[in-house]
């Protein structure tokens, strides 16, 4: 599982959580639902700042959990991130999104609204957002984890963040891809020997014999020329059976010895 697996998973898991209208039962996805902006992601990342607008806070709770505070940090370039509009002076804002994607959504030219992009299809992406509701408008105070889903060209100005997930990856899943792809390569090499190393053998004048290499064959065991081992195998490779046709149409095989006596 990669790094945006691994992130796309947690936050997939938040939906349903509905924020809490006291700071009580914060684990529980439903109990306790008010409209106060108390959520276990305030509590867990910045507590003092609970009762708060926290859209963006449930992205940092989502990289955290999976990265930890130190990698979080490195990946959204500040930390916490609480504030949508601080990131597009960290991040290259890209126009178009990638699965991954850290969405910042605008409104009347302020970011106001954010989430995690989980899927992209052309001109439509998918999100998991914290601190939203059901539907296809942008809600950036509706009081739960919602899957989400747009068409880009709906939304002017809104842009896209991307973290820099290589360097997420751990050493144990660096090694891991490393091994995945030399074995890869090993099988690629050893499929390619075999190839070269394997030689069709023909044992008896049948159809796996080419047809143009039956006559000639068939007349140089019929002159008893050639006779197979204690089996009847006559263990041709296909440069003997060239030799052999070449020679046949020589002539070499002809008015020669017939295995009878004289």
């Amino acid at each position: 599982m990669t790094a945006i697996d691994k992130l796309i998973q947690t936050a997939d898991n938040e939906v349903g959580y509905l924020e809490k209208s006291s700071n009580s039962q914060l684990d529980d996805k439903t109990a306790n639902a008010g409209m106060n902006n108390y959520t276990k992601y305030w509590r867990d990342i910045k507590n003092e700042y609970q009762g708060q607008p926290w859209c963006a806070v449930f992205v940092t709770w989502c990289f955290t959990k999976v990265f930890g505070v130190d990698k979080a940090h490195q990946l959204l370039k500040h930390y916490p991130y609480v504030y949508c509009p601080t990131m597009s002076g960290l991040f290259k804002l890209y126009a178009n999104p990638k699965r991954g994607d850290i969405v910042i959504f605008n409104h009347n030219g302020v970011f106001t609204h954010t989430g995690i992009v989980t899927g992209v299809d052309g001109d439509y992406f998918a999100t998991v957002e914290g601190n939203t509701s059901a539907g296809s408008a942008v809600v950036a105070n509706g009081g739960g984890v919602c899957r989400k889903g747009y068409y880009i060209s709906n939304l002017a100005g809104t842009k896209f963040c991307r973290p820099d997930y290589e360097t997420a990856e751990s050493e144990e899943e660096i090694m891991s891809k490393e091994y995945t792809e030399l074995k890869a390569e090993i099988a690629k090499l050893q499929a390619d020997m075999n190839k070269l190393n394997s030689k069709m053998i023909y044992n008896y004048v049948d159809d796996n014999m080419p047809e143009w290499a039956r006559p000639t064959v068939q007349k140089m065991m019929d002159k008893g020329f050639l006779k197979g081992d204690e089996n009847g195998c006559l263990s041709l490779t296909d440069e003997l059976l060239r030799v052999f046709v070449i020679n046949d149409r020589a002539g070499v095989y002809e008015n020669r010895w017939d295995g009878k006596s004289e």
